[in-house]
């Protein structure tokens, strides 16, 4: 067996998602989740990025940052099998592996000084990036692939389903309220949790958001209050 090697972060993921409850759970489902891709001092040169201008898309190698040790655990429970069914953890995207490694698929909207600006993205801020690579769609998107059991675009309620009241969504301002309405979209409690009444919170964009179930998935927005800076 080789030799372990060591990572080091070229760059730090800065996005609107400041805990882990609230991530989309995999890149590109919310196209308004932007996110900064910063670079360290020494990869902070524009030599480092030339020529990436020239693709739409590219790859982050992560790292999840904000995951207890791996437990050994050969086997995971995927929330698209509700999680209650078991698949091998090399069967899986689950973030909790043997190296914590994630992968992300952003487009890139800028590069600007020192950082890359991508939209897309499904990290916590405070994310290090390991690697950067183009997206090459005339070797990657495969039409013919196949994944049984994770197949289909994963649950998202209209967005009439959403309800912020008018007066939250002044507070909050355009711009994160649509984020807000994009992510509250998905389905973020954990699929054996079936309490009507309980209030569910995340941290987003520099506010607490609060909210609860309602009967026909729906989602209500109960109150918002600013964290502190």
């Amino acid at each position: 067996m080789s030799e372990p090697i060591s990572l080091r972060p070229i760059a730090t993921l800065r996005t609107p998602f400041a805990e882990k409850f609230g991530v989309p759970r995999q890149s590109g489902f919310i196209p308004e989740a932007e996110g900064r891709v910063e670079f360290a001092a020494e990869f902070s040169a524009p030599e480092f990025v030339r020529g990436i201008e020239a693709f739409s898309h590219i790859w982050l190698v992560t790292g999840f940052h904000q995951n207890p040790p791996w437990t050994g655990a050969a086997t995971v429970r995927p929330p698209r099998l509700g999680g209650n069914e078991r698949v091998g953890v090399f069967a899986s995207r689950a973030p909790n592996r043997p190296n914590g490694l994630g992968l992300s698929l952003v487009r890139l909207l800028a590069v600007e000084d020192g950082a890359l600006r991508v939209a897309g993205i499904d990290a916590v801020d405070g994310t290090p990036v390991y690697d950067i690579k183009p997206y090459l769609p005339w070797c990657e998107a495969r039409p013919e692939a196949t994944s049984d059991w994770s197949t289909g675009t994963p649950f998202a309620r209209e967005e009439t389903a959403v309800h912020i009241p008018s007066a939250i969504a002044a507070e909050l301002g355009d711009t994160t309220v649509q984020l807000l309405r994009q992510v509250l979209r998905l389905d973020l409690q954990p699929a054996y949790q079936d309490e009507p009444e309980r209030i569910y919170g995340m941290a987003l964009a520099g506010w607490n958001i609060s909210w609860r179930a309602l009967p026909d998935n729906r989602v209500a927005v109960v109150s918002v209050t600013r964290l502190p800076s």
